[in-house]
């Protein structure tokens, strides 16, 4: 069980975060709920500074790509590994899985948006990571993008990963297994929100 404890976080004046708690069990997917400007992306960066020797992979909504290079230059940005290291995991599975080695050949600035986000993903993985933090995995991808992305999300969970995902997409909201609802930079179990039967989109007004 990945447990996190006392997050807390404030710009000036300003308690974004305050003194959140949660545990996200392995194999689990946990979602933060969140309207735009609610504190998720925080919340994750926070998660990931303070747990980064614990395995945790971080994939923020804007993971900076360099687009003159080659998604293998990219990944080595982000590893110790060397280039044919990279090259030999990328062959293997799990991140075989996510395709990046049907288009080594393309600068980034040649690549789709669904290409780019599993190169994201593939810079995060290819450390191995035990814990991955997803945030908003799903912006400005179409739908096939999508379900690409979230069948690799589902085999990392299927072998044993936690997956920790801020997002305000239905289709996350979905696939997790637990949903936490951040608001006034506290946390709130939906469950007990679903069983009253409140939706979705209710949710995010609540």
């Amino acid at each position: 069980m990945f447990s996190i404890e006392n997050i807390s976080k404030s710009y000036g004046k300003n308690q974004v975060i305050n003194n959140v708690s949660f545990f996200a069990n392995e194999g689990e997917a946990v979602g933060i709920l969140g309207i735009n400007g609610s504190g998720k992306s925080t919340l994750l960066s926070c998660i990931a500074e303070k747990y980064a020797k614990l395995g945790v992979g971080y994939l923020p909504q804007n993971n900076p790509l360099f687009d003159e290079l080659k998604p293998v230059d990219n990944i080595r940005m982000w590893c110790s590994l060397k280039k044919n290291e990279i090259i030999e995991r990328l062959n293997q599975s799990p991140l075989v899985e996510l395709g990046v080695n049907e288009f080594m050949d393309k600068p980034v600035s040649a690549l789709s948006g669904g290409m780019k986000k599993r190169l994201s993903l593939a810079t995060v993985l290819i450390n191995n990571p035990s814990i991955l933090l997803m945030d908003e995995p799903f912006a400005s991808l179409d739908l096939p993008a999508k379900q690409d992305i979230l069948v690799y999300m589902q085999g990392f969970r299927a072998q044993g990963g936690t997956i920790i995902i801020a997002s305000h997409d239905e289709e996350i909201f979905n696939f997790c297994n637990r949903v936490l609802l951040l608001k006034n930079g506290s946390l709130i179990d939906t469950n007990e929100l679903r069983q009253n039967g409140i939706s979705f989109v209710d949710m995010l007004r609540y």
